[in-house]
């Protein structure tokens, strides 16, 4: 397959949408096939390395430092633009490609914010947080996905009067996806599914599944990046290979399988907006146990619908996940709660169905 996004320009009265957006990141892929789905006639620019599914166009990486590939790929960029005259340019997470977006000048512009993008770079020095709140300002169209993604962006300086907060959502057909035969007697099966980095905390998951070895309780972990090698070094060095289990990357459907095959939920995030990972895990009717942060607060009320915890604290998560197993006759009640909460707020096509509008009325 062609890496152009050529192939799905149509002719039709839809804008022409010109999207900039890391082509190996899941979102990205499924927000941008919605539109081309739809028949809006699209391109797409990344840096990044392009997969053989994914139809792109690969911007020159002439730099280590990444902000002078984004300043020399400004005049490709609006090469593009001339050539394809979008209606729409679409930048998906801020620092980078919202960045690259700003500096080609072109409006209507419109940038999604998914979480790290605000909540975490602005601190990492006073040239970041300029740097964002500068490509803010030049946004005509903002999307935040959580509440706190919304305050934060006001905080730096974006104009709140042009911020869509809405959630990404999961397909409607998760709401129905088979799940296993209930476990009998004690066990029951704690999963994880975030990427192996820093921000995403694992050594908490693993601290209380060691607490937990003499238990009954069977702990997977789902993913790959840069951590895992030492959480596997740490699991073996605890003598725990035999309750704690680590699973390669997987496909959609296989992962949701693999969460339908599993009781409890885990996120130990330290920094989220909202967490696609906690919706799926919603709409399958898992129960949630997460961190105790703002975004995961949108969606989860201690002991009414799931459990929070401390960022870090693997004693707190560790006795939270000994009571939600002696709690095994209200996991059905929170199960249906939470496939109720998913079915009214967090639905991929309604979600997107009001991007999608909230997009075309910049231009009509």
């Amino acid at each position: 397959m062609s890496n152009r996004a050529d192939n799905f320009t149509i002719t039709n009265d839809k804008p022409r949408l010109l999207f900039l957006a890391n082509a190996r990141v899941v979102h990205a892929q499924r927000w941008i096939a919605y539109f081309r789905a739809r028949s809006f006639p699209t391109r797409w620019l990344t840096f990044e390395d392009i997969l053989p599914d994914v139809v792109a166009e690969r911007l020159p990486r002439r730099f280590f430092h990444r902000a002078g590939s984004i300043l020399l790929a400004v005049p490709r960029i609006k090469a593009v633009i001339r050539e394809f005259k979008p209606q729409i340019v679409n930048a998906l997470f801020i620092p980078d490609y919202g960045w690259a977006g700003a500096l080609t000048g072109f409006s209507p512009l419109v940038i999604s914010a998914w979480g790290s993008d605000v909540l975490l770079s602005p601190r990492k020095s006073w040239l970041h947080r300029k740097r964002i709140s500068w490509t803010l300002g030049k946004a005509d169209l903002l999307f935040a996905d959580a509440r706190v993604i919304t305050e934060r962006m006001v905080e730096i300086g974006a104009d709140p009067t042009i911020i869509v907060t809405i959630p990404l959502g999961v397909e409607p057909e998760l709401l129905n996806h088979p799940r296993k035969t209930p476990r009998t007697g004690a066990g029951c099966t704690v999963v994880t599914n975030r990427m192996f980095e820093p921000v995403y905390r694992h050594e908490t998951f693993i601290e209380a599944a060691i607490r937990l070895q003499s238990s009954s309780v069977e702990f997977i972990l789902i993913g790959r990046g840069s951590t895992r090698r030492a959480l596997e070094d740490r699991v073996r060095q605890a003598g725990c290979d035999n309750h704690i289990h680590f699973r390669d990357f997987m496909t959609q459907h296989d992962l949701y399988d693999a969460l339908a095959n599993s009781d409890i939920y885990v996120s130990c995030s330290a920094s989220d907006g909202t967490s696609v990972s906690l919706l799926e895990a919603m709409a399958l009717g898992l129960y949630p146990i997460v961190t105790d942060l703002p975004a995961n607060r949108e969606w989860i009320t201690d002991k009414i619908n799931g459990r929070l915890f401390s960022v870090g604290d693997a004693e707190a998560l560790a006795r939270i996940i000994t009571e939600v197993g002696n709690e095994r006759d209200r996991w059905r009640e929170i199960g249906e709660r939470n496939k109720a909460i998913i079915s009214e707020r967090a639905l991929w096509p309604e979600n997107m169905a009001e991007v999608e509008r909230a997009m075309l009325g910049l231009v009509r």
